[in-house]
């Protein structure tokens, strides 16, 4: 965990620490402290450095950064758990199961986690760890009066630093010496900083480069006044102290939207400039503590007073050249991908040249996520209202998987308003069933038939063909999960008959294996052999036709057959981490076994099943097989 190099000892608050989180108090834990004080005055650094001068965490030490919003929790928790080892793939989609899961890993584990920019107890409940000898470090925006209340634990607070300990920190920066030697001047500067150390730390990386009488004149020229607690002028002077890029690049990491870190190479992509001589720009950057580096080329600006400032100084365009960079990736990342062809539906003189492989496509998109929602939102301030849907179409593979519904429903509610501002019925087609298709992750069914007949109205009047087989098949997918199977089935029937008279192969056999859940044994075995015969290629497809196959085997009582089935299924299932897949098809071979007069093995397949519904999310089907167990 990284702390800068020159950090001052804060040595009352440590040994207040020190108390709160005495290994004693740890037995039934975890132990809850809060760190407070203005911003700029080094809380979260105190943290770190706490946490890394202990020798008690074996199990590993944690940082979170919020985002003022407990929107931000869901991804904390899912940073988390990659960190401690689950695949992608094996992180469930709910807050609460992902909490869950979070809080089975650190169950009697002695870990330190440091949540930082904490303001409701909504945002910090789910990172809290099981019960054992954790600490959890919380550094509070603002009051911390709720937090407490909610969860009680001991505050610590950072007053600015007297002006010997801010004296200690520019020492340990330029050497004592010159404390001596410079004393007036130096004494003049520590009053401009207020006792911040974010301010003090700026200041020293100055007085590294030039005497301090040259930067009080410096400073002074921006307007310093000694009484005033206005820091501007330490950071007017030490900005202008950078190269050209580099002061492009300081006004990038202000500007950019959201709280996420931002590449190098993106950041060389928004200046126009070589991504090697950006990155040494963002290492200059981190050295003069106007900048942190999160991840190996990876950088954001941590305080909100610095970024402020930063962005003060960019020019009205460089919010579009952000979102103009990002568009230009997401789209290479979108062509390189297995996609739908809206793009170029909606688009037909779009060009886009794919980047190098689909494996680097998902890979960008995963990495970039966060950053995408937040140029959703900044594109639509902008008026890009095309862009805006395209930033829709380009997020939907990272969507599909069912691990972010909310942003999912977020980003594509903005991409509707978009398409209507613009004007175009196709692209409030193809936002609408996206929409749609968030809220069935989401367990809504009910919101997504809504928004489905939308998109049918929608596909009608932009006189799409592709958009309203399309709109018409998720609304009978809508009514499927609402058990309105006639009227699922009519749905399906429709769907079916459009994509034949756009000769489709692969529109046509999705169609019939959707006709196959809702229609009996008989019929729904050829339908699923005509499925196969173009989707068993496909591994999630295959698998589904499979389980479906099981199932109306189930259906025509014919349970080993069932069983035969199912049970290869469930192999497949498993190999390729389908998880939603790998549930159904436990629970398809409990209702087997119960149905065969075996209700030790019925149990033992419908455990499995609520476990697996249960830690990725998918509540209402743990809750029915809750039901089917206490039989």
């Amino acid at each position: 965990m990284a702390v800068t190099t020159y950090y001052t000892n804060y040595e009352d608050q440590r040994r207040r620490l020190d108390e709160v989180f005495r290994e004693e108090n740890r037995d039934e834990g975890p132990v809850i402290g809060y760190v407070t004080g203005p911003p700029g005055s080094g809380r979260s650094t105190l943290c770190r450095k706490w946490v890394n001068d202990q020798e008690t965490f074996p199990d590993g030490t944690f940082y979170i950064a919020l985002a003022l919003s407990a929107e931000r929790t869901p991804d904390a928790l899912e940073d988390l758990l990659r960190v401690v080892g689950y695949r992608p793939d094996e992180i469930p989609s709910g807050l609460e199961a992902r909490s869950a899961m979070w809080r089975s890993w650190s169950y009697g584990k002695k870990i330190a986690v440091i949540i930082d920019n904490a303001l409701l107890p909504a945002e910090i409940a789910p990172l809290i760890p099981g019960v054992g000898p954790a600490v959890v470090l919380v550094v509070a925006s603002g009051e911390s009066r709720k937090l407490r209340t909610e969860y009680p634990g001991k505050t610590v607070r950072i007053d600015p630093l007297t002006d010997e300990a801010a004296r200690l920190l520019l020492g340990r920066m330029i050497g004592s010496d010159r404390l001596e030697t410079e004393a007036g001047p130096i004494d003049e500067l520590i009053g401009l900083c207020g006792g911040l150390a974010g301010a003090l730390t700026v200041l020293g990386a100055m007085l590294e480069d030039e005497p301090a009488t040259r930067t009080l004149r410096r400073i002074e020229h921006k307007g310093g006044v000694l009484d005033a607690l206005e820091f501007a002028p330490v950071f007017d002077a030490a900005y202008d102290l950078l190269s050209p890029l580099c002061q492009a690049c300081y006004q990038v990491l202000g500007v950019h939207p959201g709280d996420g870190a931002v590449a190098a190479r993106t950041v060389a992509d928004i200046l126009g400039k070589d991504e090697f001589d950006v990155s040494d720009a963002l290492g200059e950057l981190t050295k003069r503590h106007l900048a942190q580096e999160v991840e190996e080329d990876r950088y954001l600006i941590a305080g909100s007073i610095v970024r402020d400032h930063a962005a003060t100084k960019a020019d009205s365009g460089l919010p579009s050249r952000i979102v103009s960079a990002y568009r230009g990736a997401g789209l290479g990342a979108e062509a390189a991908l297995p996609h739908r062809g809206w793009m170029a539906e909606i688009w037909p003189q779009l060009t886009v040249q794919p980047v190098a492989d689909e494996t680097a496509a998902r890979e960008w998109l995963d990495v970039e996520r966060e950053n995408l929602e937040a140029v959703v939102e900044l594109a639509y301030r902008l008026g890009m209202h095309q862009w805006v849907c395209q930033f829709c179409l380009v997020l939907w593979p990272v969507h599909l998987k069912g691990e972010h519904s909310g942003e999912m429903v977020r980003v594509n509610d903005r991409g509707i308003e978009a398409a209507r501002a613009w004007g175009n019925d196709l692209a409030a087609a193809v936002m609408t069933f996206q929409l749609g298709f968030a809220y069935r992750q989401a367990y809504q069914a009910g919101f997504a038939a809504i928004r489905f007949q939308e998109s049918i109205d929608f596909a009608s009047n932009a006189g799409s063909s592709t958009a309203l087989a399309t709109a018409i098949e998720s609304l009978g997918l809508a009514k499927l999960d609402l058990a309105e199977h006639a009227e699922a089935e009519a749905l399906f029937r429709r769907a079916l008959d459009s994509a034949t008279r756009l000769g489709e192969k692969r529109r046509i056999a999705l169609a019939r294996f959707h006709l196959a859940k809702v229609r009996p044994p008989s019929e729904a075995f050829e339908l699923l052999d005509a499925a196969e015969a173009v989707l068993g290629s496909e591994q999630l497809n295959q698998v589904k036709i499979a389980l479906w196959r099981g199932k109306k085997l189930l259906e025509a009582g014919a349970h080993a057959d069932a069983t035969a089935v199912l049970t290869g299924t469930l192999a497949l299932a498993t190999d390729r981490s389908f998880n939603r897949e790998r549930a159904e098809t436990n629970e398809a071979l409990g209702d087997s076994a119960f149905a065969t007069d075996r209700p030790a093995d019925a149990r033992a397949f419908w455990e499995s099943a609520k476990e697996i519904y249960y830690f990725y999310g998918f509540t209402p089907d743990r809750d029915r097989v809750s039901a089917k167990l206490a039989q």
